[in-house]
């Protein structure tokens, strides 16, 4: 079963991305960082993982390995586990505001997500209804 956490874990470390992050959420993911940078001295495929660069344009590639050897650790080590998800709530708690939206995708997507906030009335997506004149 896909676990969203270590999902999400896995796209932020393979990502890299702290534009925009405050302060205290690049702390927060450099000790995220730390401690899976740590695990991965023991673990091979870990290791493999965090080092290797995306082979698809898109990059999706590496979090999905990343992400199965952050499965295949965690499942080894019940401490691990726990503490990577401590240090990803610590992460999150710093990068999610009041007034944001968080999403959450799990599972076997193809094709785009849409995200939407604050509609009233219908919402149409696709390509418009041909109309048909009389």
């Amino acid at each position: 079963m896909d676990d969203p956490i270590l999902t999400a874990i896995a796209v932020a470390l393979s990502t890299r991305a702290v534009e925009g992050l405050t302060d205290a959420g690049r702390e927060a993911l450099a000790s995220l960082m730390h401690l899976v940078r740590r695990k991965a001295t023991g673990h091979r495929e870990l290791r493999a993982s965090l080092v290797a660069e995306p082979t698809s344009p898109e990059g999706d590639d590496r979090a999905v390995e990343l992400r199965r050897a952050l499965g295949d650790a965690a499942a080894r080590d019940p401490s691990f586990d726990q503490e990577l998800r401590r240090r990803w709530e610590t992460f999150h708690q710093t990068t999610v505001r009041a007034d944001a939206v968080t999403n959450t995708v799990s599972g076997q997507v193809t094709g785009p997500v849409v995200q939407a906030r604050d509609i009233s009335g219908g919402v149409h997506v696709g390509l418009p209804a041909q109309q048909h004149r009389p």
